[in-house]
């Protein structure tokens, strides 16, 4: 019987930990994780317009309007909302945020 050689040159994977182990550990610091994103997202709108800085994040912009960040993505294509890209990052400007909320605001007005 011959035994098979390993041709891809890649070592055997050797778990320390048993299985269920594991699984509660990486289980704990998803938990910890989701916590810890929800916590962040509970920012009320009124101090991100209030910020030093005169651009937004695409999360603070759908937090403002409540939308999908697929719709964010549909203002900035369609030239309703402009932004400024840098590297993998992009940013929306503060004013126009503020702007356009006000006209999203008169054209939706609240029952």
């Amino acid at each position: 019987m011959e035994q098979e050689v390993n041709t891809n040159g890649t070592a055997p994977f050797l778990l320390i930990q048993k299985p269920q182990e594991l699984i509660r550990l990486f289980e704990r610091m998803i938990d910890r994780k989701i916590r810890e994103i929800t916590s962040l997202n509970l920012q009320p709108v009124q101090t991100i317009l209030q910020g030093d800085s005169p651009f937004l994040t695409s999360k603070e912009v759908q937090q403002i309007f409540n939308v999908s960040r697929q719709t964010i993505n549909d203002w900035r294509k369609s030239d309703i909302l402009h932004s400024l890209k840098i590297k993998s990052r992009r940013f929306f400007f503060k004013e126009e945020v503020e702007h356009l909320k006000k006209k999203w605001n008169q054209s939706n007005p609240q029952v």
